[in-house]
């Protein structure tokens, strides 16, 4: 029972992410894993709670990365490359639509991604903006409130899939992260980026 539901979930996980939630049905999903529909309701209610499995476990597993990270990092510099190479992979795997998808289709699971965005999210920001300053290898006088917008506004614009057609979203993210890296750290900080080549 309980490999079927694992079964489920990482197929629907998959089908999602490259094709969409709206243009996976759970018939797919069940077939996708060599199983019958019936199992599929078996394990979850609807398309609608196995979407909000997904989510929840996805946010946990993030928050629960954020913390990790943070102790395992040496300073803010490697701590901030080692999530923006984690979120740079994510990117690579899901694509916008299923980040549309789960706006049009079940706008409370998210609310439940903006709240994160907003809360643990954004004080991993602040947090990692304030040890580099700490550490002396960020800007001091870098605004924490205006960074947060500004780190966040061209995440919406990958999940929105808004970035030109001719620039891969993966190639894009990565730039972009490169130039918010480069934008907190002043001389020294730079100096470890390029001695531990983290970019």
């Amino acid at each position: 029972m309980k490999e079927e539901w694992h079964q489920l979930l990482d197929s629907s996980i998959s089908l999602f992410a490259r094709k969409g939630i709206r243009a996976t049905s759970t018939d797919e999903i069940a077939r996708d894993c060599g199983l019958h529909k019936r199992c599929f309701y078996e394990h979850f209610n609807s398309k609608e709670s196995l979407v909000a499995r997904i989510i929840h476990t996805w946010l946990e597993k993030t928050e629960r990365y954020l913390s990790f990270n943070r102790h395992i990092s040496s300073s803010a510099v490697i701590e901030m490359s080692n999530f923006f190479r984690v979120s740079e992979r994510v990117v690579q795997m899901i694509q916008p639509v299923f980040f549309r998808d789960l706006q049009e289709l079940y706008p409370a699971i998210w609310d439940s991604v903006v709240q994160f965005r907003e809360g643990p999210l954004a004080v991993f920001l602040r947090q990692n903006i304030q040890r580099g300053q700490k550490e002396d290898v960020y800007r001091r006088n870098l605004d924490l409130v205006l960074l947060e917008k500004l780190y966040f506004t061209p995440l919406q614009l990958v999940m929105e899939d808004r970035i030109p057609p001719d620039c891969p979203i993966s190639s894009a993210c990565r730039e972009l992260n490169i130039i918010y890296l480069h934008g907190l750290v002043n001389l020294k900080g730079m100096k470890l980026i390029y001695e531990k080549q983290v970019n």
